[in-house]
């Protein structure tokens, strides 16, 4: 690994160009502890899912909740996320010392619209090629949200805010925040293809080309984190993505 200068202080690197620190001092090799981390991330993804888990069992039981114990799951939901969220930032800030949100600048403006247009032109190819493939319209992941957003309006409000704000801040602290900067690599295509290949091991899917499509957007979004080092960014183009949850939920409403 090559030796890493201090930065400037007027002109800082993007955080995952920079060799990793050293975590924290343990008996186990630094590596063995990266990796250990990785399924504990994974979990922490499912772990603010479980109040809409519940609200859900009681749905399909014919049991709905009431309004106040449905507003107490959901506000344990809202505070799961940001527990969540703070802890995957304590364990990327082990690893480095540059802020993960900057300032915006006019590049990043741009790899945010670049980087959406390649996720739509992505999705334009690979959704046809999905159904001609396995004779589905949509991949187990979305099928499993729309069916979900279609599971009364307590889901549904639940579904919205994982969607739209809770999954793109916590899968893009955790796909790109700690795996690019804690598996710090020279050479910018392998960051990029575990981050990638990760993304779409935790989206369901029961096919291989279900799975390519999901590793697409999510080489896409580690790209997009490669160039600008601005996790704001990254943020705001996985919103983009999957903001028409939005205007399904709408639609349901009518």
């Amino acid at each position: 690994m090559s030796s890493y200068q201090v930065p400037n202080q007027n002109k800082l690197p993007k955080p995952h160009l920079e060799p990793p620190k050293k975590g924290w001092p343990t008996h186990l090799p630094d590596g063995v502890v990266r990796l250990l981390l990785i399924p504990l991330m994974i979990v922490l993804i499912s772990v603010p899912q479980l109040p809409m888990g519940f609200v859900y069992a009681k749905y399909r039981s014919g049991q709905p909740l009431g309004d106040l114990p449905y507003y107490g799951l959901f506000a344990l939901m809202i505070l799961l996320y940001a527990l969540s969220i703070l802890f995957v930032r304590w364990i990327i800030h082990r690893y480095t010392d540059q802020p993960l949100l900057r300032r915006w600048e006019a590049r990043d403006w741009k790899f945010l619209g670049v980087g959406y247009l390649v996720m739509m032109a992505a999705k334009m190819i690979m959704v046809p090629l999905y159904t001609q493939m396995t004779g589905q319209q949509s991949t187990q992941n979305d099928a499993a949200i729309q069916k979900l957003l279609g599971s009364g309006s307590q889901m549904m409000w639940m579904i919205v805010f994982m969607t739209v704000i809770g999954a793109p801040i916590l899968e893009e602290m955790v796909f790109r925040g700690y795996i690019m900067n804690a598996w710090y690599t020279r050479n910018p295509i392998w960051s990029v293809i575990i981050s990638g290949a990760l993304f779409a091991a935790v989206h369901q899917n029961n096919s291989f080309w279900g799975t390519l499509m999901y590793f697409v957007l999510g080489a896409v979004l580690a790209v997009t984190y490669r160039q600008t080092g601005n996790m704001g960014v990254n943020i705001g183009l996985h919103f983009l993505n999957n903001a028409p949850i939005i205007f399904v939920a709408l639609n349901l409403i009518k």
